[in-house]
C-alpha cells in the first residue's frame, strides 16, 4: 500500500476497522499541526524527530519513543528538525477524515 497525500507535507496510510485505526504518517519538514478530535490517539514515533505539543505540555519525541493522547484534548505535530518524521498512530473510534 502507498502512502496517499492528505495535504501538502502529509502522507498516510490507513487500516480501519469498526472501532479502531492504525495510520503509517509521514510528515515533511516545516509541518505544523494543531488540533483536537474526539478520538483517542496512540502513536509511535519509526524515525525522525518531532516536537509535540499534548494540552500545555511540549517535548521532542524520536524513534522509538511514543505518546498517548486523551480524547478532545487540544495537541499538535511541529517538524523542526533536519527530516521528515514517520509515525504509526492507531485511533479509537475510527476517523473518517483518514479512511483512504
Amino acid at each position: 500500500m502507498d502512502y496517499k497525500m492528505k495535504r501538502e507535507r502529509v502522507s498516510i496510510k490507513t487500516i480501519t476497522g469498526k472501532r479502531s485505526q492504525l495510520c503509517l504518517i509521514k510528515l515533511e519538514t516545516g509541518e505544523i499541526t494543531n488540533h483536537r478530535h474526539v478520538q483517542e490517539q496512540i502513536g509511535y514515533v519509526l524515525s525522525g524527530r518531532v516536537d509535540i505539543t499534548i494540552g500545555e505540555d511540549t517535548k521532542t519525541l524520536g524513534s522509538g519513543e511514543g505518546y498517548y493522547i486523551p480524547g478532545n484534548v487540544p495537541h499538535g505535530f511541529s517538524v523542526n528538525h533536519d527530516e521528515p518524521v514517520e509515525y504509526i498512530e492507531i485511533f479509537c473510534p475510527p476517523k473518517k477524515e483518514n479512511v483512504m
